[in-house]
């Protein structure tokens, strides 16, 4: 069954307080679609920028050090 964001809000709504505490944990630990990439972007570490050196890193980053 596909339920639409409303229905769950609805669902959500009807809980007991501990049972929506365990809801509120959980969505504070999903990850966002940023560290999903990254994630991603991790299982290739060949597709990954390489630098010389960790100034070189900074200098491609545009920090000064």
């Amino acid at each position: 069954m596909i339920m639409n964001a409303a229905e769950i809000i609805q669902e959500i709504e009807r809980l007991t307080e501990k049972e929506k505490v365990k809801v509120v944990d959980f969505m504070r630990h999903l990850p966002n679609q940023e560290t999903l990439d990254a994630m991603e972007e991790a299982k290739h570490p060949e597709k990954l920028e390489k630098f010389d050196s960790a100034a070189d890193m900074f200098k491609q980053l545009g920090v000064e050090c």
